[in-house]
């Protein structure tokens, strides 16, 4: 039996699916059964909504819509985490509680939009149950279904062992024998000469129902990066973007900012007094970055450094010029309010709210020349937050800026609605902690 190969196994964007499968006995099925979880979830909320607001059965219209806005809850909240959670990180608490706001959310605007007569406390019971099920339902899968997979030993396994590991266990395998362990799949570089008895062993796998992996993609999925010491240049034929979902994602772009300018308007005046009474200097900071196809272009943001003695210094990463930030700048660029000008670079068509962040010219010419394939990621427009911001932050030289560039390479490779969802999720909890990445 032959292995598929790298180019057959690269064809397919999304990330692969990893889901436990070693839990093969009638009773684990049953404890580990997402319909059966997902039929006790949607139970506990509508029933237990109704049991506790009015300790009886259904009794009128209301209650009935009641508990149909709510079961509509749950049923986008899953649908909406099931589609993040195929990302890095994505099942996270945090994640999950930020998809069933989204889901209470949405369905209290049909509730409005429709002026539907509904059991006020019912839905909060409801909601405060649904939100209690989806952290009990994250704990339970991270505890319960920790996947358990064995890689196939080969000359450069150490290259491709994913480095973000914790939801996973793993064992490099010394021989073709799984020594009576039960594992969720086995893992192979697919690009590796193998040894006939490796073949075997991999062959009898897969014929057994163990999955087979390839060691990239795992990888990949795990840490949320394209290993840029594993690309190939064939491998950037995968990295173009649909136009289709960029033509979208740019009408996009436009009726969010339009939408949320009059409430961004009385902010930046408010800030642009402040930064002006803290310290001298002008409000806003212009400085030309890199973006779409190579294109120079001005980017604003509020100034949160005291301006350079030299005009013309040579360009320094974020950390050198820590000593030049204002009092006020640490408190704007904590929350990233400093960030808010980019909404006008995104009117323009310079930037995204969503994409790889901007360098200057002379970092581009210095990483062009150090970074492998790093002028790729002008292959879309630049953000004001992306995948790599919220995963990594500023990058502060040459090696954190190949992390930089594999995070880009994720996010180019797996552009689509689900992970810009993600990343805004992750955005707006940093924004409102102030802490995380970026």
């Amino acid at each position: 039996m032959s292995l598929p190969t790298q180019n057959e196994l690269s064809m397919h964007q999304d990330p692969i699916t990893l889901s436990p499968s070693r839990h093969n006995r009638w009773y684990e099925r049953v404890l580990l059964n997402s319909v059966i979880g997902h039929l006790l979830a949607l139970a506990s909320i509508t029933l237990g909504a109704q049991f506790i607001s009015y300790q009886s059965w259904v009794q009128n219209d209301n209650q009935v819509i009641t508990l149909g806005l709510l079961a509509l809850c749950y049923v986008i909240s899953i649908y909406l985490g099931k589609n993040i959670a195929r990302f890095a990180g994505g099942k996270a608490i945090s994640h999950m509680l930020g998809t069933s706001l989204v889901a209470v959310a949405l369905v209290i605007t049909v509730v409005l939009l429709l002026r539907l007569e509904y059991a006020r406390s019912s839905l909060v019971i409801g909601v405060c149950i649904l939100l209690t099920t989806q952290m009990l339902s994250v704990a339970i899968t991270q505890r319960f279904k920790k996947l358990k997979v064995a890689f196939v030993p080969t000359e450069h396994i150490e290259a491709l062992l994913p480095r973000n590991a914790k939801n996973m266990e793993y064992r490099v395998l010394k021989e073709p024998d799984l020594g009576g362990s039960r594992f969720d799949g086995i893992v192979v570089d697919m690009d590796a000469e193998l040894e006939p008895d490796w073949i075997r062993f991999i062959s009898h796998c897969n014929i057994s129902g163990i999955p087979v992996f390839n060691a990239r993609k795992v990888t990949e999925s795990l840490d949320g990066k394209v290993n840029l010491s594993t690309l190939q240049s064939t491998d950037l034929a995968n990295l173009q973007p649909q136009p289709v979902y960029l033509a979208a994602k740019r009408a996009f772009d436009i009726l969010v900012t339009l939408a949320v300018a009059p409430l961004l308007l009385p902010v930046c005046i408010i800030v642009a007094i402040l930064i002006r009474l803290d310290s001298p200097g002008s409000t806003i900071f212009i400085q030309q970055r890199i973006g779409k196809g190579n294109c120079v272009f001005s980017m604003y943001k509020f100034r949160s450094m005291r301006p350079l003695e030299d005009a013309n210094a040579a360009p320094q990463f974020a950390d050198k010029d820590a000593h030049r930030i204002t009092r006020l700048g640490a408190f704007i660029r904590k929350f990233r309010i400093d960030e808010l000008p980019q909404f006008f670079n995104v009117l323009k068509g310079d930037m995204s709210l969503i994409g790889p962040r901007p360098e200057q010219p002379g970092f581009v010419e210095k990483f062009e020349e150090e970074v492998p394939y790093y002028s790729y990621r002008h292959i879309v427009r630049p953000g004001i937050t992306g995948w790599a911001q919220v995963n990594q932050g500023y990058a502060t030289d040459t090696e954190s800026t190949r992390e930089k560039v594999e995070n880009d390479f994720y996010y180019i490779k797996h552009l689509s609605p689900s992970l810009d969802f993600l990343i805004i999720i992750r955005t707006l909890r940093t924004i409102a902690t102030g802490f995380g990445a970026m």
